[in-house]
């Protein structure tokens, strides 16, 4: 394996570059992994293509070990010394491995989709992340993020979505009031101010669920063109709950209607 010295590197610049640019990300398909768990994940089921994995050097940790084992000979593995490896790492408690990979072909759209998600404005990349797997979970088809919302592909997004961005048909920059025009089924749309509760409404056959942003919600233009309006009811005062939390209730609410 090769081990590289020095941060003035190519390949070190370049994956810098991949975790601070989303324009980096999308103009060369590749994406930045931090964490054992989503490394795994890409080894064991070929997510990714031209898969690389930079590993601190010395290696402590038997996971590790295994998943260097586990790599197939196509996987590049690399080891970086601890004082560089520092500058790949996009957390405070680095686990010791990163990886970079090209995204494959995504999941192909379902015109027939029985449950949609679309998500505006979403800011922090975590709630994000969290979404889309509770989304994944709840076997939503198809999520569509609006221009405004964060890089559903950034180093903090993946790690928070643990892997569910591999699961998921995924469409960006979105222009969310087209999508609800041409849904053929139900669109609704999550307001914690106004809405039928979710214990009186409807959730069942091909439903359009819309989330907003933390801090403004949806826009009323959007509200005003959905055909339902839910709310979560809440208790001891609590005025709303984390968009995360939110969208985990809904997506389940609809996985039990079904």
């Amino acid at each position: 394996m090769e081990l590289i010295r020095s941060s003035q590197n190519k390949t070190i610049q370049r994956v810098q570059k991949l975790i601070k640019s989303r324009s980096a990300r999308r103009d060369s398909g590749f994406i930045v992994l931090d964490g054992i768990h989503l490394v795994e994940e890409c080894v064991r089921y070929d997510y990714l293509e031209n898969l690389q994995i930079f590993v601190e050097d010395p290696i402590t940790s038997e996971e590790i070990s295994l998943l260097i084992q586990e790599a197939s000979e196509k996987v590049s593995i690399t080891l970086v010394e601890s004082h560089i490896f520092k500058k790949l790492s996009t957390t405070k408690s680095s686990q010791g491995v990163v990886a970079i990979g090209r995204l494959k072909q995504k999941l192909n759209l379902n015109k027939e989709a029985k449950f949609v998600l679309a998500i505006d404005g979403i800011q922090d990349p975590g709630n994000l992340g969290s979404i889309l797997r509770s989304a994944a979970a709840f076997s939503v088809d198809t999520v569509y993020l609006s221009a405004g919302t964060v890089d559903a592909y950034s180093p903090k997004s993946l790690r928070g979505g643990m892997g569910a961005q591999f699961r998921l048909a995924i469409v960006e920059d979105s222009d969310l009031s087209s999508l609800i025009e041409e849904f053929p089924g139900r669109s609704m749309a999550s307001c914690s101010l106004r809405g039928e509760t979710i214990e009186d409404i409807n959730f069942s056959g091909q439903l359009l669920l819309l989330i907003g942003s933390e801090g403004n919600g949806l826009s009323d233009m959007l509200l005003d063109k959905v055909d339902d309006i839910v709310s979560i009811p809440l208790a001891n005062n609590v005025e709303s709950l984390n968009v995360g939390s939110a969208a985990a209730i809904l997506c389940f609410r609809k996985a039990q209607s079904d």
